[in-house]
């Protein structure tokens, strides 16, 4: 038996059928190179740095107001090869315009560390003493220089957080702006 259906129920059917591909194309217009999930995203506050088969990830330091803090983060060997951290320095700001004399930030207790193919090494290191952080205080931004006894030195900016950065509400000395 031959279904026939009537102009206006065919006119609505290529009409449906004509929503649908045209959504479908739509839709995969945001599914190419340059799409926002194919783009890279960090959901931390810290930096993520590379130099070589050495990755620096969600690095930065939580400080008390008077600007004495620890260094936080993880340092990982994707290589070969083993590694090792040398040193964690404070490196010179590149142009800085301002006419104040950046604040001198200093590291304490960096010593060499192992970094063992395919581990990861924390900060503040699991044994001995947190790598401890003078001078850089809250909202800052410190430029720092890692060298490793193989990869090439990596330069980063890292962010200075306060010791209770998850603090839902405002400070009362916060400036407002508006």
């Amino acid at each position: 038996m031959l279904i026939t259906l009537p102009p206006q129920a065919r006119r609505r059917a290529a009409a449906a059928g004509a929503a649908v591909t045209l959504s479908i194309a739509l839709a995969a217009c945001g599914a190419n190179f340059n799409a926002q999930t194919a783009k890279p995203y960090q959901p931390s506050e810290g930096t993520n740095a590379d130099s070589g088969s050495i990755a620096v990830r969600n690095l930065l330091v939580l400080a008390a107001e008077d600007g004495k803090g620890e260094l936080q983060g993880a340092i990982v060997n994707r290589g070969r090869t083993d590694d090792t951290l040398v040193s964690i320095a404070s490196a010179p700001a590149e142009g800085s315009s301002s006419t104040e004399e950046p604040a001198t930030v200093t590291f304490g207790n960096v010593r060499p560390m192992t970094l063992a193919t395919g581990a990861v090494l924390t900060l503040p290191p699991a044994t001995g003493q947190p790598f401890t952080v003078t001078g850089g205080k809250p909202g800052d931004m410190i430029k720092v220089t890692i060298t490793f006894a193989k990869a090439a030195p990596l330069t980063t900016d890292i962010p200075v957080l306060t010791l209770d950065h998850y603090s839902p509400t405002p400070r009362d000395d916060a400036e407002t702006h508006g």
